[in-house]
């Protein structure tokens, strides 16, 4: 009788080789008189442990398991200190059928020490097997799998575990300012470690960390309390690395973070990996201002609203006996002075035959003014009155347009401005005659408040009469000169319009207000409608009465007219009107309670940003310059330290480059004159001037004109 338990075969082989030979016995007879081959069953039960039952033949075979795996993870690898799963799979013989031991066993041994853990069974599908294992310590070590009732079969690999982070230094530069000069400061007075809004700042980062992955790094500038943050910036790799083992930098725009504030600090936060996983961050501040520069001519207050020229030079004029017009390079240097006067009236900017640029500028000697064309460099082309004639002070602005002269025959630049003496009135400058016409005027017997508007529209002269508190309108007619308009009639308010704009559709708003030596304050908003069929009369409120005088206004898109209120200490509101409404609840748009004192005009810029620069601010001889939002006069920002009292109204350019072309950037600065004889320079959010409202500043445009048909900004 054959009882040989058969040797360990498997798969195909052995089905084939058992075949032949039971084949073979059979054919001889051999097993004539045997009931049962030995080691024959009928199902897995009957065989021995770790045995199988073949199903074809019938005969009890070795090996059910032919390996034991372990999956993840792989040998060498590295591991951080993150959780990770241990999986190990059973292999059975094709011949057999898929029965797994319902244990699989898995330890951890550290190769150092000897020290051992079993890590608990999470599951087991189908022959696969799995274990969570979170390294608490760094080292090599050992994991195994073992299975005892597949017959003791067992497997390991090598693995090591790092659970330190590469280190990583974020290296921030401190800002250097310029040294005051020449009437500038570069530096912020209350933070003198910032850098400007409009600067970039190169950032370095080191790490000496040899695992540390370049690829992993990640860079995110985060906006000041909690505004937009920059998250597409990069670091590139540079060298020499002084010894390290990665360095990298990456150059930051700090127009690019949202500052919601005048100063702030933008976090720098890094993050990088190493191979196993294991990730640091490290941040880095930097302190930002919205403080450029400040110039202190030394000769007296600025009363009047800085002109802007094509290359960003900014044109103003001082108060004091010995005032002069000062020409400032946007990037903080002086271009010239001359010493002219006390100036109280705007200047504006012109162009002169050959396109280079012209300025206007009408300084005061006692009860005379001399009306000056200055070239580029400030020196004197032309000036007004001719010899023997004399012109009362101008505290009033210059606007800027072109007339056709009959006598020569030709079209030339024409400054026109009002004068105030025993017959005040309109003045016309056009240096580039040398007949009467070169400067020529009307007696209007009207006196102008100080810092009050000019409109210069085609041929019509658009100005207030303080005298009976209307606005007059006077064309310039070729033939015969300057002639009232009949049909123009404007409200009375019951109060000096001092400030005007032009909206669209054709309307000219003024704003207007007083204060009686006995307290009656009164003050609002007129406009009127030119067209050839009659005047469209509106006046905000219905009642001016106890309302706070109205110096200036600015019009938007849409017609909407924004304005503040003249106080002599205190804050009143900021407001925005529909001008086309037809009752007072009806064009209330949007206002701003306590937002200061304003004498001068607002300022509409780019990006839906209006400018404010009040005469009142915390405490005496300190002002305030804000930021709010056009659309809902909501606050963006206020710096209320650190600026003198405003007067006038601020001008508004883009940045530049060194030679003058604007710069491609979203930011802008914001030129605030100053009672206390600086000019100020702050870097905003809008790069110029809102080209869409049809009056955004005082006097209409970047250079003065006040005249519609200027474009209103020098920027692109």
């Amino acid at each position: 009788m054959l009882s040989p338990r058969l040797v360990r075969q498997t798969g195909l082989e052995v089905t084939v080789k058992l075949r032949k030979v039971f084949g073979a016995l059979l054919a001889l007879g051999a097993l004539e008189g045997c009931s049962k081959i030995p080691g024959s069953c009928e199902q897995d039960e009957s065989c021995g442990q770790n045995q199988f039952c073949h199903p074809e033949v019938k005969q009890c075979f070795d090996s059910r398991y032919t390996g034991l795996n372990i999956l993840t993870p792989a040998e060498n690898t590295i591991l951080g200190g993150s959780s990770v799963t241990v999986r190990a799979r059973l292999d059975v013989n094709p011949e057999a059928r898929p029965v797994y031991p319902s244990q699989l066993n898995f330890t951890v041994t550290r190769t150092s020490d000897g020290t051992s853990t079993e890590l608990p069974l999470q599951g087991s599908e189908n022959g696969t097997y799995s274990a969570v294992w979170t390294p608490a310590a760094e080292g090599e070590f050992i994991i195994r799998a073992t299975s005892p009732e597949a017959g003791g079969l067992s497997t390991s690999v090598r693995v090591t575990v790092d659970l330190t982070a590469p280190a990583l230094a974020v290296l921030i530069p401190e800002a250097q300012p310029s040294a005051p000069a020449n009437g500038f400061t570069y530096t912020d007075p209350k933070d003198s470690s910032a850098w400007r809004r409009d600067q970039t700042v190169t950032i370095r980062v080191e790490s000496e960390a040899p695992d540390l992955v370049p690829t992993s790094l990640n860079l995110v500038v985060r906006g000041h309390k909690g505004g937009t943050d920059v998250t597409d910036l990069v670091l590139t790799p540079v060298t020499p690395c002084n010894g390290k083992t990665y360095c990298g930098t990456v150059d930051v725009p700090l127009w690019r973070p949202a500052l919601p504030d005048f100063r702030g600090n933008f976090l720098v936060e890094v993050t990088a990996s190493d191979p196993a996983g294991n990730v640091r961050q490290a941040s880095g501040s930097i302190p930002v201002t919205r403080w450029k520069w400040a110039f202190d001519g030394a000769s007296g207050a600025i009363q009047t609203t800085p002109a802007i020229g094509d290359k960003g030079t900014i044109y103003f004029g001082t108060s004091n006996t010995n005032g002069k017009v000062f020409a400032l390079e946007p990037n903080g240097t002086k271009k010239w002075e001359k010493q002219l006067g006390p100036v109280l009236g705007s200047p504006a900017v012109g162009k002169s035959p050959d396109g280079t640029e012209r300025v206007y500028v009408a300084p005061n000697s006692g009860e005379l003014a001399t009306v000056y064309a200055l070239d580029a460099n400030g020196t004197p082309i032309s000036s007004c009155p001719l010899p023997g004639g004399a012109l009362g002070p101008v505290t009033s602005a210059l606007a800027i347009t072109q007339h056709y002269i009959k006598e020569e025959n030709v079209t030339v630049e024409t400054a026109i401005s009002n004068h105030n003496l025993y017959e005040s009135g309109i003045i016309a400058f056009r240096p580039d005659l040398t007949s009467g016409r070169r400067c020529s005027g009307l007696s209007t017997a009207s006196t102008e408040p100080q810092g009050a508007s000019l409109i210069i529209k085609g041929n019509e002269v658009f100005f207030s009469n303080p005298g009976d508190y209307t606005v007059q309108n006077y064309r310039f007619d070729p033939q015969v000169g300057w002639n009232s308009i009949n049909t123009f009639r404007s409200i009375n308010i019951g109060a000096p319009i001092s400030g005007l704009g032009v909206a669209e559709g054709g309307y000219v708003v003024g704003a207007g207000g007083l204060r009686s030596p006995g307290g009656e304050v009164k003050g609002g908003i007129m406009s009127l409608f030119l067209s050839p069929s009659g005047t469209r009369t509106w006046q905000y409120p219905r009642d001016t009465t106890g309302s706070e005088p109205v110096r200036n206004l600015v019009i938007g898109a849409g017609n909407v007219v924004i304005f503040g209120r003249d106080l002599p200490e205190g804050a009143a509101e900021l407001t925005a009107l529909n001008l086309l409404a037809t009752s007072d609840e009806a064009a209330l748009r949007a206002t701003a309670p306590d937002a200061g004192s304003f004498p001068g005009a607002p300022v509409l810029g780019a990006s839906g940003i209006l400018y404010t620069a009040s005469f009142t601010g915390p405490e005496a001889g300190v002002g305030e310059v804000a930021a709010w939002s056009a659309n809902d006069l909501k606050l963006s920002w206020k710096l209320s330290d650190s600026v003198g009292r405003a007067e006038a109204s601020p001008s508004l350019d883009c940045t530049r480059t060194p030679d003058g072309t604007p710069a491609s950037t979203p930011h802008g600065v914001l030129y605030v004159p100053s009672l206390d004889g600086r000019l100020y320079a702050f870097v905003v959010d809008s790069s110029g001037l809102d080209t869409s409202a049809p009056w955004p500043k005082y006097q209409h445009d970047a250079r003065n004109t006040g005249n519609p048909e200027t474009p209103i900004t020098n920027c692109r």
